[in-house]
């Protein structure tokens, strides 16, 4: 039996604009996201800090969520 992926993991069904650079809060350096990424490490400071522009969306009923994303958007730590 094949292992399907969730359409909105699967970048086949990605638009332009799911990955797009966001300025790192510490220290100004262009922090490349995924639309799915709930977090991500600046590259320049090593600051953690979370994507302003994450969509939720299914994740927010799914029970594979914590599987799919890695996170619990019941319990998001920014």
């Amino acid at each position: 039996m094949a292992v399907t992926m969730c359409p909105g993991q699967n970048t086949a069904f990605w638009r332009p604009g799911d990955i797009f650079e966001i300025i790192c809060p510490a220290c100004g350096a262009k922090v490349e996201f995924f639309k799915d990424d709930a977090r991500r490490k600046c590259p320049g400071c090593g600051h953690l800090f979370s994507n302003p522009k994450l969509n939720e969306g299914c994740a927010k009923w799914c029970r594979f969520a914590d599987k799919c994303l890695g996170l619990n958007p019941e319990v998001r730590k920014d």
